[in-house]
Parts: structure tokens; sequence; C-alpha cells
């Protein structure tokens, strides 16, 4: 008989504790690992990376029908100025010509994006043209360490208004200085002279709110975020007024507008990259400033304490998602489920009309931590458990079943639950003879095979095995795991036994068994099932009245001769798939109550000398039961005539030819009464 097994169930707080520290760990060293030197700007790269890949998430916010419109110096306008001798860099009186032909066309104010460091041919021609225009002209500058601005070749009767422009240094620009040096830049300086009052955060470095891809292709002005003029057409419609319809040019383009002059041709500008795409126009950057802070739009930021919080928040819950299912794709699916929802969450604030960044590799740096930390511990610190577990339930559970069981520990928990189960019992008959005549370690051997060899029968119906009971076996189905099916299954098991055992007769015999007979009981009926003893040791089983009746059944067989006799309980569930033929009406010894006893004789239907055993024998026992001994004499000696191994047939027939010599009396109930187990 099989050791019981010992189980202590796991606390569940011993996993939520697992998850909060590990969550704790993960929060504290993927934070730290953006203050390291050696690590920080690794992070601060991984996060740039993302936060131009969520810009692609977003939708284009076209702008052409903004505020601001761009008087580019195109590859069109090298060409066609070209025809007319003048090349790069065009004379500054045709910038300054274009910034008066703007004024007139009602323009807000005229914003220049280049530098007029050293002097020209008509230095003095274009500072006449700036001191005529009364609207704000504010041109680029760049200005050293000591906030100084550039040397401005042209001289002008009244001071220019200059802006810093020399802000564009990273290969992608995410980020503008509003203030630098202590001079305003190009777009806050244009802000103020048109009487805008900035916004409260134009004091620091700002996060672009980019609305778009910059202009790459003339040819698609489609794509533009911007409104683009060439400066060709401006410069030609400055020239000749009345003509400016020739070239594509009305007044409606610049009314109320701030223009804004620059370079975009190839060679003409120092090429730059933005989030949306690889190629922008530093002039185009400056106009989505200049938009940023009349709009009062910034990408704002979230504080490192809020990521570092909702870190922490997001690795627990994926922590506890680990630890806590059973199943690896369950661990995996509440895993990713929790990264998913972060990244979807962060997407969902990128995309909102004020933008929102959520630094993303610290928390996705955690999540991963603490998933690939939760896994090592459940599988390290469960996996002993998990062995115990499956070891103990492989000594009498199918492999199907424990792996079932497996994924919840609970099962194996001290304690019982009431379900309709059908159990088996078997005995060897003849067992003491054997034990008699066989030394202890070849009885030992000869027990061990036998087991074996059943035990296989019962686990590949997906039966429970109980307990051996020295040279028996209590077996159940529909415990631990509910089977609908289990009286079928049990049957088949019990008719698969005996087939087995026809089987193994030669290696029996070998081991010194000869003619082994195993008897059985089956019944079906309400029991108690579980780990039933005490919190030192139990072992898993069933209990109750129905269990004790399947015992007395196996040991009933020795009235009839018959191998397999099971309970009506049984019978009616199975009827459809077996072969029944009911037997008596009998009290076992310790019960009150008499049981249709039935013997399980085949799958299937009965045909052949199986059909005439059913018929006959189903024939004569009413009559028995009604003390007709005659009639019922008749037809079981006809029924043995044809098929003289039939013991059951014999046994009835011996029990008749007895009471016709003493009858039981008139009042008897057809009911025969065991009279030892």
């Amino acid at each position: 008989m099989r050791a019981p097994v010992r189980f202590t169930p796991q606390h569940p707080l011993r996993k939520v504790f697992a998850a909060f520290n590990i969550a704790a760990i993960a929060t504290l060293a993927t934070v730290g690992l953006h203050y390291l030197p050696l690590t920080s700007g690794t992070m601060s790269r991984l996060d740039d990376t993302l936060y131009d890949r969520l810009y692609h998430c977003r939708k284009f916010e076209g702008r052409t029908g903004g505020p601001i419109v761009i008087v580019a110096g195109d590859d069109k306008s090298m060409v066609e100025l070209a025809k007319h001798g003048v090349k790069f860099p065009f004379p500054r009186n045709l910038w300054g010509g274009a910034a008066q032909y703007a004024e007139s066309m009602h323009a807000r104010a005229v914003v220049i994006d280049m530098t007029f460091e050293g002097p020209s041919g008509n230095d003095e021609y274009f500072a006449s043209q700036l001191d005529s225009i009364h609207i704000p002209v504010i041109i680029a500058t760049t200005v050293d360490k000591d906030g100084k601005p550039q040397i401005f070749a042209p001289r002008t009767k009244r001071p220019p208004v200059f802006g810093a422009a020399n802000i564009l240094k990273d290969a992608v620009v995410r980020d503008y200085k509003p203030v630098v040096e202590g001079m305003p830049s190009l777009a806050l300086r244009t802000v103020q002279m048109l009487g805008i009052t900035p916004p409260r955060w134009a004091n620091k470095t700002m996060r672009l709110h980019y609305y778009g891809p910059g202009e790459t292709d003339q040819n698609q002005p489609s794509q533009s975020t911007y409104r683009y003029v060439s400066a060709s057409a401006v410069f030609s419609a400055s020239q000749n007024p009345s003509q400016a319809a020739r070239w594509l040019v009305t007044p409606d383009m610049f009314r109320d507008k701030i223009v804004l002059f620059g370079s975009i041709g190839q060679g003409m500008y120092d090429l730059k990259s933005s989030p949306w795409s690889d190629l922008y126009p530093g002039v185009e950057v400056q106009a989505t400033a200049i938009d940023n802070l009349i709009d009062g739009q910034t990408v704002q930021t979230i504080p490192p304490l809020p990521v570092a919080v909702a870190t922490f928040v997001l690795a627990f819950i994926s922590g506890l998602g680990v630890l806590f299912p059973r199943r690896t794709t369950l661990k995996l699916a509440a895993s990713l489920a929790v990264v998913l929802v972060l990244v979807l969450v962060a997407i969902a604030m990128f995309r909102a009309e004020q933008i929102r960044w959520v630094p993303l590799v610290t928390p996705l740096t955690a999540l991963i931590a603490t998933i690939i930390t939760a896994f090592a511990w459940s599988y390290l610190k469960e996996d002993r458990q998990r062995r115990f577990v499956v070891k103990a339930l492989s000594q009498y559970l199918s492999p199907e079943i424990a792996a079932l069981i497996e994924r919840s520990t609970s099962a194996l928990e001290l304690g019982g639950e009431r379900r309709e189960i059908t159990v088996i019992f078997t005995d060897l008959q003849g067992f003491t003879d054997l034990s008699e005549s066989m030394a202890p370690e070849q009885l030992a051997t000869v027990i061990n095979y036998y087991m074996t060899e059943m035990s296989g029968v019962i686990l590949s119906t997906n039966g429970t095995v109980a307990q051996y009971l020295g040279d028996g076996i209590m077996a159940f189905w529909s415990a631990p795991i509910l089977q609908s099916d289990h009286a079928i299954r049990a049957c088949r098991a019990a008719l698969g036994m005996r087939k087995r055992e026809t089987e193994i007769i030669a290696e029996m015999a070998a081991l010194g068994a000869k003619n082994v007979v195993t008897r059985i009981g089956v019944n079906t009926g309400q029991m108690v099932f579980g780990n039933l003893g005490s919190q030192q040791k139990f072992s898993y089983g069933v209990m109750g009245d129905n269990v004790n009746l399947g015992s007395r059944l196996e040991g009933a067989n020795k009235l009839y001769g018959s191998r397999i006799l099971v309970a009506e309980s049984t019978a009616l569930a199975a009827k459809d798939h077996f072969v029944f033929r009911r037997l008596d009406d009998l009290r076992v010894k310790g019960k009150l109550k008499a049981v249709g006893v039935y013997e399980l004789m085949a799958e299937g239907q009965p045909v052949g000398d199986l059909a005439a055993q059913v018929e006959g024998y189903s024939a004569a026992f009413p009559l028995y039961q009604s003390q007709q001994w005659d009639k019922a004499e008749a037809i079981l000696k006809e029924l043995l005539l044809r098929c003289p191994d039939d013991k059951p047939a014999a046994a009835l027939l011996k029990r008749v030819e007895k009471l016709r010599h003493d009858p039981p009396g008139a009042d008897w109930d057809g009911v025969y009464v065991a009279k030892d187990k």
C-alpha cells in the first residue's frame, strides 16, 4: 500500500510579496540606469527612438491655412534665377524687395531665417529697403556665449531686431530653446514683436510639437505641412506687382500672415531631421516653433516621479500576472497584456491634441526585467513543489488528469467534496494459496508486475488509482476531475483488466502464478472525495456507503462465479454501451436494503452465445423469484446445454434445486442475503 501524501499548500501572499519585491527592485534598477553615467546616454537615445516612432501614430495636421507662409529659396528659384544670370546666394536686395512686397500685401510680420554677416555689393540698398518697412522684421543671427549677436553688415538707420538662430545643433531636432544665451530665439522674438504673450514655459527648452513631415518635394504641395511659395515667384511679383498673378502669387497668400524667408534647396541649407521625417529644413523648424508659441503647444513630457510610480504599479501587476497563473501561456498572456496596456496608453496620450509623452524605456525595461525575474522565481521556487505534485499525482492518476491537477494544487488541499462517482474494487482469486506457495521476494515480484499491468488499464481510461489493497486495487472515476461518462469509463476499465489478464497469462506463469483470476466489483453513487486524513498526513481517496457497496460487490462474485459484478446504478448509467444481465437482487452483509446486481459481460451488443446467455438467464430469473422452480430449471438447463461454462446460470440452477426442496415461504421477496463479505 502506498504511503499517504504530505502536502502544505503555498499561501497566496507569498506570491504577492514576491511580485512586490521583484517589481520594486526592477523599478529602482531601471530608474537608476537613467542616471548612471555609463547608461544614461543609451537610455536617452532609446527613449528618443521610441519618441520618434510615436509621431507616426499621429494624424497629419496640415498648417497650410495657418498663420505662417514660407517663402523658400528652393531648387525652382535657383533654376529660374540662373536663367537671368543670378546665382546663389541670391542678392540681398531681392529678399528686401520680397519683404516690401509682403508688407504691401498686408502681412503681419517678416521673419528672415538667414544671416547677413559679411558685406555684399548691395548692402546699402538692402538697408534702405529694411528701413522702409513698418511691420515687424525679425532677422536671424548667431549668438556667442556672451549673448552678443553676430555682426550685421547692412547699415540700417533703425537697429535691426534679431532672434537667435544658432539652436539647431542636433541631427534630429526634437527640442527648441526659446532663449539662447540671454537672447530670445527667432521664434520667441517673432511672438514678442507681434505683441503676443508667450506661454509661461517659454523661458525653458521646449519639446517641439510637430504637425507633419517637412517640405521635401515641391512637385507634391499636398504633402506639405506649411504653405510654401517659391522665392523666384515672389521676387518677380515684387518687381512687377501688376503681373503677380502670372507667377501664381496672390494677396491672400500674405494677408495677416507671418512671412518666413528661408532656403530649402539642395546645398542651400543645413540638412536636419525631425521625428516626422529624415529631411526637414531648418526654416520649417522655426515655423513650427513660432506656431507652438502662438498656440501654447508643446510636447508635455511626464515627469520622472509619476513615471517611476506608474512603472512600479505596472511591474507589480505584471509580476502577479506571471506568478499566479499555473499555465505558461496564461503567464505570458497576462504579462504581455500589461506591456500592451502601457504601449496603448502611451500611444493614446501621444495622439491627443495636446501631446503628452511618456518616456517608455524605463517602464518597458522594468516590465521586461520583472517578467523575466518573475518567471525565474516561479520556476525556481515552485519547481520543487511542482515536482512533488506531479510525483504524488502520478502514483494514482493518469498523465492527462495529473497535468490538469498540476495546474491547480488546490485539489490537493485537505478536505472533501461530494459528487457522483464510480468506484472499482478488484481481488485476486486464490491469493492466499499463492502467497503460501511463494517466497516473499517472489510474491512481491508477481504482485508488482500484476499491479503495474492492471493499473495501466485503469489509468488509460483516466481513472484514479486510490489504493493497493494487498492483491487488490481500489480505483474511481469522476474525481478529482469531473467526468460525465465515469460509469462508462469504469466498465471499460473492468473489461480491459479482464482482457489484459488473459494477455499476461504466460508472463504470470513464468513468475510462478498460474490460473490467475481477477474478481471485480463496480458501483456508482454519491461519495465524498478528496485528501482525507490529518494536517500531518493524508491520502487522496473516496469514502461513503457507496464505496463499501463496491467492495461488497467484488466479494459477491464468489456467489455467482462471475468475474465482474456491477450495481444497478452502474448498469443503468452505461446500459447503452455494454452487455449486462441482471443476476440477482442481493442484500450484502451489513446492509438492510437490497440492490440489483448485474454481470458486465462485454462492450457493444449481445450476439451468438452471449445473446443466448442474456436471454436465457433473463427469462429464468423472474421465474425463480416467483418460485416457479420447474420452469426456471428447464430454461437454465437448456442454457447450460448450449453454454456449459455459464457459471452464474449454474449457480442459479443450484439455488433453484435447493429451494425446491426447502421453499423460502410465501412471503419471500426474492432477495438473496449474503452471509459473508
